[in-house]
């Protein structure tokens, strides 16, 4: 008797070992998480446009060994801009103004990008001073007014003081133009204080032909969360009847976020209850019922834009009815590598179960990124048949849509791409 307890005492910690370790397989996420960011490791190379991190870093690297004035010039001007993607503003900034205390500067550089750069640095500086820092409802919204007006003026008129310079030598650089008038009317100085020659007139016209003025309402509602630009669903995702919200940011460090509706005007932030916080990237959402429970899922398109560097998974997020959310994407056989921003769901063999056409970037005759056309099983998993049935199109894929256009009982698809091919197959 006395053997068995103790056989059972030495048996206990193995089976909480055991429990623990199917609870960290059964997460939500799953193996996604880790997936995103082996990923996210890859692409973290200076040859990859959008990882300016990494720039910086082959800069330093190169600034170290490097002597030529015409060479020094041209990796710190890299820098500093590389600097400005990472929101290290003052940074950038110091570098810009030595450059341009540099006499030998026009030798080897041209002074009107430096100038150009340093104006938007300092553009950059007064919104994050005035519009993140201090955010309120009329902070970033056009025309910019009342509250949305900086109180610190100092990045507005540094900016515009460069604006002014560069126009005086270039009057016809219609880019500046429209930013030296963007920085007076953050100075609630437009347009009585434009420089006559350079004022873009009627940009604070607010006439919306009859429509309502909407007003920016995340602060009181919740909603204020700061990311980069990505995708969102508004729907009923709990069948309360109150519309939710899902947005997702692009890069890869950027996690989900999940708002339940509390049905009096706010919203919940539930991100990490749901089991979306864990997952990361989203360039578009799009919602879906692939497995016909009448819950809204989930599914997230990444690596958009990226090249080479943008093959990422995409992810299939299943609705389990009680406020979370389960990565399904390797077990519904719908895991791939290729960037994309665009898809569209419809029964495209009328079998009563919603398939999937993801369109897919290819930018050269190198990448192979042919589209993907995924036909749904009825058993929550799927078959790519986009080679034997034509849709394996390959082409830098942005939009994509379905419907029946000539109403032959059978959807369709329509493709636009970036380099003005339309399909429609």
């Amino acid at each position: 008797m006395n053997e068995k307890k103790r056989s059972g005492k030495l048996w206990l910690p193995f089976v909480l070992v055991l429990l623990g370790a199917c609870n960290r397989s059964g997460e939500p996420a799953g193996e996604m998480p880790a997936l995103l960011a082996s990923v996210a490791k890859t692409a973290f190379n200076s040859a990859n446009n959008f990882a300016p991190r990494a720039a910086i870093r082959q800069l330093d690297s190169l600034l170290s060994v490097t002597a030529n004035p015409e060479a020094v010039t041209g990796y710190l001007h890299r820098k500093a801009r590389a600097y400005l993607q990472v929101g290290q503003e003052d940074s950038s900034r110091a570098i810009l103004e030595s450059l341009l205390q540099d006499n030998l500067l026009p030798l080897y550089a041209d002074p009107v990008a430096v100038k150009k750069d340093l104006a938007l640095t300092y553009l950059r500086i007064g919104e994050k001073t005035n519009c993140t820092n201090s955010h309120s409802a009329e902070s970033c919204v056009f025309p910019i007014k009342g509250r949305g007006i900086h109180h610190d003026k100092t990045g507005s008129a540094k900016a515009a003081e460069l604006y002014r310079s560069v126009l005086e030598k270039n009057p016809g650089d219609l880019e500046t133009r429209w930013l030296l008038n963007i920085a007076y009317m953050t100075m609630g100085s437009y347009p009585q204080c434009v420089p006559p020659a350079f004022l873009i007139p009627g940009l604070d016209n607010e006439s919306a032909e009859g429509v309502k003025p909407f007003a920016d309402a995340a602060i009181v509602t919740g909603l204020n969360t700061q990311d980069m630009a990505g995708g969102s669903i508004v729907d009923d995702f709990n069948g309360d009847g109150y519309l939710d919200l899902v947005t997702s940011g692009w890069d890869l460090a950027s996690p989900m976020h999940f708002f339940l509706n509390r049905g009096n005007g706010t919203f919940e932030d539930r991100s990490e209850a749901s089991g979306l916080k864990s997952l990361t990237g989203g360039l578009n959402l799009v919602q879906t019922d692939y497995n016909n429970d009448g819950l809204k899922d989930i599914f997230v398109l990444r690596g958009g834009w990226k090249g080479r560097f943008g093959k990422e998974p995409n992810s299939l997020l299943r609705n389990n009815g009680d406020g979370t959310f389960t990565d399904v994407t390797k077990e519904a056989g719908l895991l791939s590598f290729h960037p994309t921003q665009t898809a569209t769901w419809n029964d495209f063999n009328r079998d009563g179960w919603l398939d999937v056409f993801i369109g897919n970037e290819s930018s050269d005759t190198a990448d192979n990124n042919v589209c993907e056309l995924y036909i749904n099983n009825g058993n929550g998993t799927f078959t790519n048949i986009a080679a034997q049935s034509g849709a394996n199109v390959k082409s830098f894929v942005k939009g994509v849509t379905s419907g029946d256009y000539d109403n032959d009982g059978w959807p369709d698809l329509f493709l636009s791409t970036l380099n003005d091919t339309k399909v429609l197959l």
